[in-house]
Parts: structure tokens; C-alpha cells; sequence
């Protein structure tokens, strides 16, 4: 971020009155790693280092003139506010939660984020059309593991996978390809902490019309991106 710019971030030149020091830190980062102004949150998880994986993967897949669909976007829309500030997109922004939509709104707006239409839907249920670039950090910690830990009980929708942390992903890959275009990505951000590689490969190779293009890795975790397209069509001969 270029030194003129910090003025748009307040977060990286005052404390938030009143908020422990590592928490205003934190948001001071989402400003500078996400170009996000979180002038407004409801719950503490601001990213992690999926969501920083997922910035590198928007970073190398969007393209100005995209239509995008940010898949559970979270009461900052900090991945959707990043697309739509690196990228002229046509972005959908979608999540199950109107109270984190409504939030995402003020963020993004104080974000100078344009193009970002903040939709209720669950997953693909209120969706419309096909995108050239669809990207989500999906819950994926298994649910007896999260519920023993410290992960929030009040908001569990973030992070509760299922008894394997596939559920959400089981939905997304069932869908994605009626939703997808022809040359079109789908980002899918996932921790093999949480969920082993082979699991998740596993899944991607059963879904219909769907494959395994690339699967990005991070140096300082267990994080993945794995990106997925459509199967190149068949011609007979």
C-alpha cells in the first residue's frame, strides 16, 4: 500500500477506542493485506490464513470484466471487497446471514469497494447466471472438534463443516458446475489441518463435470486453495 493511501485506512492510523491491542492490530492488517476499512464487526474472526491464500488465488484468477460470486462472504465481505478493489468485477457476494450481509454493506461502502451486490442466499439457493470466478472460504472445521475448542459457539455457521468438514464443500461442488462457465474457476479454500488433502481430492474427483486444476499451498500453514474447473468436453471420434 502506497504511503498516500493510509489515509483511507483509519484502522492503520489510530487504535479503535476502547478494543484490546491485538484485536485493532488485526483490523489494521485486514486494511492492509485486503484493502478492507472494518469500521463495523459483529465477532472477532477478521481472517486467517485461508483467506490470505484466497487473496493470492483472486489476485491470479480475476480479471476486469468477471462476473464474481464471493461464496459466504462473512460480516466483512473481506474477500469480496478486495476483488472488487484489485478488479472491475460484476460481484455477487453471498452468505445465510443477513446480520453479516448488512455489516458487509457498511464495510464495503466505507471501503470505496464498487460493484458488490450483497445477496442472502444459501450457498447457490438465491443465486442467478453463471461466473467466471467463484471463490470461498467454506466452514470446514468438524464439528466435534469445533465445539471442544475455542471456535465461536454464537456464530458456528463460520466455521462448523460437519462431522468431517466437507459438508459445505459437498454442496458447493454439487452445484458449482450448473453455475460456472465454460473457462470459468472456482476457488475453494480449505485447511488440511482440519480436513486431509486426500479427503477433499477425493471429493473434487467424484464431483459430475468438475476436476482438479491446481491446488495452492501456503508456506506458514496447512491451508489450501484447490482450483477447479470443467472437465475438457469429449468429442468422439
Amino acid at each position: 500500500m502506497r504511503t498516500a493511501e493510509v489515509g483511507l485506512w483509519p484502522s492503520l492510523v489510530r487504535p479503535f477506542h476502547g478494543l484490546p491491542r491485538l484485536r485493532w492490530i488485526r483490523l489494521a492488517l485486514a486494511g492492509v493485506h485486503f484493502q478492507v476499512d472494518a469500521v463495523s464487526f459483529i465477532h472477532d474472526h477478521i481472517f486467517d490464513c485461508t483467506s490470505l491464500l484466497l487473496r493470492k488465488g483472486i489476485r491470479k484468477y480475476s480479471q476486469d470484466g468477471q462476473r464474481v460470486l464471493d461464496l459466504g462472504t462473512g460480516h466483512l465481505g473481506l474477500l469480496a471487497v478486495y476483488c472488487a478493489r484489485s478488479c472491475r468485477v460484476n460481484l455477487l457476494a453471498v452468505d445465510v446471514n443477513e446480520e453479516f450481509l448488512e455489516n458487509a454493506r457498511i464495510v464495503a461502502r466505507a471501503s470505496a469497494a464498487e460493484g458488490i451486490e450483497f445477496r442472502r442466499s444459501d450457498w447457490f439457493a438465491n443465486v442467478d447466471g453463471e461466473f467466471d470466478l467463484m471463490f470461498g472460504n467454506v466452514p470446514y472445521v468438524p464439528a466435534d472438534v469445533g465445539f471442544d475448542g475455542t471456535h465461536s459457539h454464537d456464530h458456528p455457521e463460520i466455521w462448523n463443516g460437519g462431522t468431517d468438514g466437507l459438508d459445505s464443500a459437498r454442496v458447493i461442488l454439487k452445484n458449482a458446475g450448473n453455475f460456472l462457465s465454460s473457462n470459468g474457476k472456482l476457488l475453494l479454500g480449505i485447511d488440511a489441518y482440519y480436513v486431509p488433502r486426500s479427503l477433499t481430492i477425493q471429493l473434487i474427483n467424484d464431483s459430475t463435470g468438475l476436476e482438479l486444476k491446481e491446488i495452492m499451498r501456503s508456506w506458514i500453514s496447512k491451508s489450501e486453495v484447490y482450483v477447479i474447473g470443467h472437465k475438457p468436453l469429449v468429442h468422439n471420434a
